[in-house]
Protein backbone atom coordinates (compact mmCIF):
# COMPACT_ATOMS: atom_id res chain seq x y z
CA UNK A 1 0.00 0.00 0.00
CA UNK A 2 2.82 2.40 0.90
CA UNK A 3 4.59 1.59 -2.37
CA UNK A 4 1.40 2.26 -4.34
CA UNK A 5 0.94 5.63 -2.62
CA UNK A 6 4.58 6.55 -3.32
CA UNK A 7 4.20 5.66 -7.00
CA UNK A 8 1.02 7.72 -7.28
CA UNK A 9 2.71 10.63 -5.50
CA UNK A 10 5.59 10.47 -7.99
CA UNK A 11 3.23 10.32 -10.99
CA UNK A 12 1.14 13.20 -9.70
CA UNK A 13 4.16 15.38 -8.98
CA UNK A 14 4.73 15.70 -12.72
CA UNK A 15 3.12 18.57 -14.58
CA UNK A 16 0.59 17.92 -17.33
CA UNK A 17 3.27 18.75 -19.90
CA UNK A 18 5.67 16.21 -18.36
CA UNK A 19 2.93 13.58 -18.26
CA UNK A 20 2.18 13.88 -21.95
CA UNK A 21 5.72 14.55 -23.06
CA UNK A 22 4.62 17.47 -25.18
CA UNK A 23 4.18 21.19 -24.93
CA UNK A 24 0.59 22.21 -24.23
CA UNK A 25 0.66 24.18 -27.49
CA UNK A 26 1.41 21.00 -29.49
CA UNK A 27 -1.46 18.99 -28.06
CA UNK A 28 -4.90 18.45 -29.43
CA UNK A 29 -7.73 19.15 -26.97
CA UNK A 30 -8.61 15.43 -26.86
CA UNK A 31 -5.03 14.54 -25.86
CA UNK A 32 -5.09 17.13 -23.10
CA UNK A 33 -8.44 15.77 -21.90
CA UNK A 34 -7.08 12.21 -21.84
CA UNK A 35 -4.06 13.25 -19.75
CA UNK A 36 -6.33 15.22 -17.42
CA UNK A 37 -8.65 12.23 -17.03
CA UNK A 38 -5.69 9.99 -16.19
CA UNK A 39 -4.59 12.46 -13.51
CA UNK A 40 -8.10 12.54 -12.05
CA UNK A 41 -8.12 8.74 -11.91
CA UNK A 42 -4.69 8.75 -10.24
CA UNK A 43 -5.92 11.30 -7.68
CA UNK A 44 -8.91 9.10 -6.89
CA UNK A 45 -6.69 6.03 -6.57
CA UNK A 46 -4.34 7.99 -4.31
CA UNK A 47 -7.23 9.10 -2.07
CA UNK A 48 -8.56 5.52 -1.90
CA UNK A 49 -5.12 4.12 -1.07
CA UNK A 50 -4.62 6.67 1.71
CA UNK A 51 -8.08 5.88 3.14
CA UNK A 52 -7.32 2.14 3.04
CA UNK A 53 -4.01 2.74 4.81
CA UNK A 54 -5.83 4.63 7.59
CA UNK A 55 -8.24 1.70 7.97
CA UNK A 56 -5.39 -0.81 8.04
CA UNK A 57 -3.51 1.21 10.67
CA UNK A 58 -6.67 1.41 12.77
CA UNK A 59 -7.19 -2.36 12.54
CA UNK A 60 -3.57 -2.94 13.59
CA UNK A 61 -4.02 -0.65 16.61
CA UNK A 62 -7.18 -2.59 17.53
CA UNK A 63 -5.19 -5.83 17.31
CA UNK A 64 -2.60 -4.37 19.66
CA UNK A 65 -5.14 -3.17 22.24
CA UNK A 66 -7.24 -6.34 22.06
CA UNK A 67 -10.37 -4.74 20.63
CA UNK A 68 -10.05 -6.14 17.10
CA UNK A 69 -13.19 -7.96 16.02
CA UNK A 70 -15.48 -5.95 18.32
CA UNK A 71 -18.11 -3.59 16.96
CA UNK A 72 -17.30 0.04 17.75
CA UNK A 73 -20.99 0.83 18.21
CA UNK A 74 -22.54 -2.05 20.17
CA UNK A 75 -19.44 -3.89 21.42
CA UNK A 76 -20.59 -7.26 20.08
CA UNK A 77 -18.29 -9.53 18.09
CA UNK A 78 -17.99 -8.91 14.36
CA UNK A 79 -18.56 -12.19 12.52
CA UNK A 80 -15.57 -14.04 11.10
CA UNK A 81 -17.23 -13.95 7.69
CA UNK A 82 -17.43 -10.17 7.75
CA UNK A 83 -13.84 -9.84 8.96
CA UNK A 84 -12.62 -12.20 6.25
CA UNK A 85 -14.26 -9.97 3.62
CA UNK A 86 -13.39 -6.66 5.29
CA UNK A 87 -10.60 -7.18 7.86
CA UNK A 88 -10.74 -3.47 8.72
CA UNK A 89 -14.47 -3.56 9.56
CA UNK A 90 -15.33 -1.58 12.67
CA UNK A 91 -19.05 -2.36 12.81
CA UNK A 92 -20.98 -5.61 12.98
CA UNK A 93 -23.38 -6.37 10.12
CA UNK A 94 -26.43 -5.08 12.00
CA UNK A 95 -24.84 -1.78 13.06
CA UNK A 96 -23.49 -1.30 9.52
CA UNK A 97 -27.01 -1.81 8.10
CA UNK A 98 -28.40 0.80 10.49
CA UNK A 99 -25.60 3.22 9.58
CA UNK A 100 -26.25 2.79 5.84
CA UNK A 101 -30.01 3.24 6.24
CA UNK A 102 -29.56 6.54 8.05
CA UNK A 103 -27.34 8.06 5.36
Amino acid sequence: MLREIAELDADLSKSLEESSGESPHDQHMAETAAVTLEREIDLTLQDNARAALVQIDRALRKLEDGSYGRCDKCGESISEGRLSIAPFATLCVECKRVEERTR
